[in-house]
């Protein structure tokens, strides 16, 4: 499985994936590993940092709701795991 296939399979790297392919007018594929990484380490850095003020670290932090905190948690726990792998 590509760098490409895995990063679409984490839902918010994906979904920042796909925004900004579309604003560069490429595909998913025309990115490099490390641009992908430095996506995964920015996505990742909206659900820790509480200084952000993000959704994502609200989600985390379970003020959405359980399912977002599970969802959240998830996402974390794939992004780091994404990061240590391609790093």
């Amino acid at each position: 499985m590509s760098i490409h296939d895995e990063a679409t399979k984490i839902d918010e790297l994906a979904y920042f994936l796909d925004n900004i392919s579309h604003d560069d007018k490429k595909q998913i594929t025309d990115y490099t590993a490390a641009e992908i990484v430095a996506e995964a380490k920015y996505v990742l850095g909206l659900f820790l940092d509480p200084n952000e003020g993000h959704i994502n670290n609200e989600a985390l932090r379970g003020d959405e709701g359980p399912a977002q905190r599970q969802w959240a948690r998830k996402q974390v726990r794939q992004l780091k795991a994404f990061i240590k792998k391609h790093s």
